[in-house]
């Protein structure tokens, strides 16, 4: 199985600070911690199944990419958006799963 590395692009980062200021408004510190950790460990998932995941169709995740793919997280709330060059994801961003229109 191939391995790659994972590298999160400056929007994708601006979208998981989004996140972790709505998760701290809304919940205690130790839920908001225990949640982004759930968002790293999704995230760090990509090193290993990238290639599970089939260049998306939908208008809204090629506009980011042309060949982005997704993966929806456990809870289906969040889609990470991102595409692999070489032996590299890129996480392009992490959008709210509400507002993907396939």
């Amino acid at each position: 199985m191939k391995t790659y590395n994972v590298k999160v692009k400056k929007t994708a980062e601006k979208d998981i600070d989004s996140i972790a200021d709505f998760l701290f408004d809304k919940l205690s510190p130790e839920g908001a911690y225990r949640y982004l950790d759930v968002v790293g460990q999704e995230i760090k998932s990509l090193s290993i199944y990238a290639d599970c995941y089939t260049i998306s169709h939908s208008r809204t995740i090629r506009s980011i990419h042309p060949k982005a793919r997704r993966m929806v997280s456990h809870n289906h709330k969040f889609i990470y958006v991102f595409h692999i060059e070489g032996n590299t994801v890129l996480l392009d961003r992490v959008l709210i799963g509400k507002l993907v229109v396939d």
